[in-house]
């Protein structure tokens, strides 16, 4: 499968926040999500969000670059960490797509991606621990678990995530 890459519209956003996950992943739902927040976020260039498209331009998936994919807030978007030779990657595959043998292919064109566009020496990323389908196949794609953080908010309480790091 060959996979496009475009800036996020904010039709695409609309279409995102429309995507059910069956549980344990309805986490990833935008149910609660304010629609506001969302598009100003995901239409921010200073930590920007492609969409990821199939040869027929149906929207399969997406990807976010910079302090939009940390799971603690920052006072400014960006694309680079502080050292700035790391880039933090969030990303999501449509719902009905899941399970279906495309994520190697996907992570892979969005590391590609991520190096063609952004020149990064690492890459990371954090997952919830009970999602061991996306932990294995990011470790499949060569991530490695580096640490863990604990979220707070006022919507989940407290949350922990694993930090997954991969040169590039």
């Amino acid at each position: 499968m060959t996979f496009k890459f475009s800036p996020m519209t904010e039709q695409d956003v609309h279409l995102i926040a429309q995507w059910r996950y069956e549980a344990p992943y309805d986490i990833y739902n935008m149910v609660d999500a304010d629609i506001d927040d969302a598009l100003a976020e995901m239409l921010d260039p200073r930590s920007p969000h492609y969409t990821v498209k199939d040869e027929e331009e149906q929207l399969i998936g997406f990807a976010c670059f910079g302090t939009s994919a940390l799971v603690w807030s920052s006072t400014a978007p960006a694309i680079y960490d502080e050292d700035q030779k790391t880039i933090a990657l969030g990303l999501g595959i449509r719902p009905d797509l899941t399970g279906q043998g495309l994520g190697t292919a996907f992570v892979t064109a969005i590391l590609e991606f991520a190096r063609e566009h952004f020149a990064p020496e690492q890459v990371r990323l954090f997952v919830l621990p009970f999602n061991q389908r996306a932990i294995h196949l990011y470790e499949k794609v060569g991530f490695r678990r580096s640490g863990s953080y604990i979220q707070r908010s006022e919507l989940y309480g407290e949350r922990e995530f694993i930090e997954m790091r991969r040169d590039l």
